[in-house]
């Protein structure tokens, strides 16, 4: 066997098996490639996290083959109400996404841990060994043609040394470990940003009209509020605040959103409370050769919009097709043709990454308590009263005007 021949049998490695990662392995074995995942976790997250899944991703997840499962738990969300806590300022409608190209003109939501677990399964069929839990890449070399990935076992007991290591030979890797990303660290890349000034805190509630509700965003004289349904007949709220709380308590959360927008959820079947902070960062390259930043190791943006998984998702699935293409005219698995060529993931798809962010910037720039409120709302009223404005609003908030293909 050959070099070239040797390294083409070599899968590709993942590290990192979040839903950008599992998903990312999906997309390349959809192409014809093999992969090997690498977890540092031992077990699967328990939380909701990321849940918007919007429609260019339902797109691909139904070329996977997945869309049915993800559809029976998922809360399909086919409208949005824009309300000012007094009285509606209008509505989204999703389905005109369907003059983008859209086959699902809809957001679903599906939390999390459910995302994470139909992935998995799915890349567990593809091989019982595809996914290595519990194991850390400690460093990894580039030797041009190829790299050397170095990785140890974690043992789940600090009493307990480490008794494994491995070292794998591949063609290409990929990190998809989060934006604290020890492999972009290792490759010496930068990652810039910056936290914004916005603060958050938000609570699941009990809901008594579960999934027949459509999500609600409150443009109010004190700021954002959203509530939508998610997992298991609840509704989270989310509030915009003017300082981080550090401790947010269920009585507090409920009486500012009853201040805000009259409705106060019941205290009592609160299930999570908690605050965050919002930030924005960026690799300075996403592709090093061979190795690729995906995901949050490459960007981070405002959750406020739902985008930053799906973000990670087109990013994924546009590498994929890029090593095919690769593969395809003889560059990828060829000594001869390195370093390897620059793809369109590391070039054309940072003007993908400055339009999502700029449209997250957005979303909480309406959401900030202002002097000018009235001015927002009635923006907000108008944009939703004439057709081609509040189509163009539905296409923009579901990510159905950029480019997935």
């Amino acid at each position: 066997m050959t070099a070239s021949e040797s390294q083409e049998c070599a899968p590709i490695i993942v590290v990192g098996a979040g839903p950008v990662g599992l998903f990312q392995v999906l997309s390349l074995h959809l192409r014809g490639f093999n992969c090997v995942v690498i977890e540092k976790r031992h077990t699967p997250i328990s939380d909701t996290r990321s849940l918007g899944i919007h429609p260019p991703c339902l797109d691909m997840l139904d070329e996977l083959g997945l869309l049915n499962q993800f559809l029976k738990k998922g809360i399909r969300v086919d409208k949005g109400i824009a309300h000012n806590g007094r009285k509606k300022l209008g509505e989204i409608n999703f389905s005109s996404t369907q003059e983008f190209g859209q086959k699902h003109p809809y957001i679903l939501i599906h939390p999390q841990y459910e995302t994470e677990r139909i992935l998995k399964n799915a890349v567990s069929v593809l091989s019982s060994h595809s996914i290595r839990y519990g194991f850390e890449v400690t460093d990894f070399q580039d030797n041009g043609n190829h790299l050397v990935v170095y990785s140890d076992e974690i043992s789940q007991s600090p009493d307990t040394q480490v008794s494994e290591s491995q070292e794998d030979k591949s063609p290409i890797l990929i990190a998809c470990d989060g934006k604290d990303s020890a492999l972009r660290s290792m490759a010496g890349i930068a990652y810039t940003g910056s936290p914004y000034p916005d603060t958050y805190a938000m609570g699941d509630f009990s809901d008594l009209e579960y999934a027949q509700s459509p999500p609600y965003v409150y443009i109010t004289s004190e700021g954002l509020v959203e509530s939508f349904p998610i997992a298991e007949q609840k509704r989270r709220w989310v509030i915009k605040t003017e300082h981080y709380q550090s401790n947010p308590q269920p009585h507090w959360l409920t009486e500012s959103i009853y201040a805000r927008v009259g409705v106060r959820p019941d205290i009592s079947s609160c299930s999570m409370i908690s605050s965050f902070g919002v930030q924005h960062h960026r690799a300075a390259v996403r592709q090093k050769n061979r190795f690729f930043l995906v995901g949050d190791a490459a960007h981070v943006i405002s959750p406020i919009g739902g985008q930053g998984m799906n973000l990670g998702w087109l990013g994924a699935w546009q590498l994929a097709l890029d090593l095919k293409k690769l593969q395809n005219e003889d560059k990828l698995y060829n000594s001869s043709k390195n370093p390897l060529p620059p793809t369109s993931y590391s070039t054309n798809f940072d003007a993908v990454i400055t339009e999502v962010t700029r449209r997250a910037h957005w979303n909480m720039k309406m959401g900030r308590k202002s002097k000018l409120q009235w001015l927002k709302q009635l923006l907000i009223q108008f944009i939703l009263q004439v057709p081609s404005t509040a189509k163009r609003l539905a296409v923009r908030f579901s990510m159905s005007d950029l480019p997935t293909k």
